[in-house]
């Protein structure tokens, strides 16, 4: 029963999780319809239209998600590769 009620929650944290990442991604986002220049970073410029702040600008719910993300998974693949034998939990 607690190992369901377990799998439960890690499933239903999992989904939250794409949802609230794809409702960052998706939302009310103005997607330009024909293809433009790059930015690219000029120190010399008066204007912060850089590629990089262009993305943490308009999308650093996202990242920052992301990063949290690829965060845990990393924190996991390691847990995972600390077991002594084949199917027991924890280091």
């Amino acid at each position: 029963m607690k190992r369901k009620l377990r799998e439960f929650s890690v499933a239903g944290a999992a989904v939250a999780l794409f949802v609230v990442m794809a409702l960052a991604f998706l939302g009310p986002i103005s997607w330009p319809d024909s293809p433009t220049t790059i930015p690219v970073y000029n120190s010399t410029a008066a204007s912060r239209n850089g590629i990089a702040n262009s993305l943490f600008e308009e999308f650093g719910i996202t990242i920052i998600l992301i990063a949290i993300l690829l965060g845990a998974a990393m924190i996991g693949g390691v847990y995972l590769a600390k077991m002594d034998e084949p199917g027991k939990v924890g280091p």
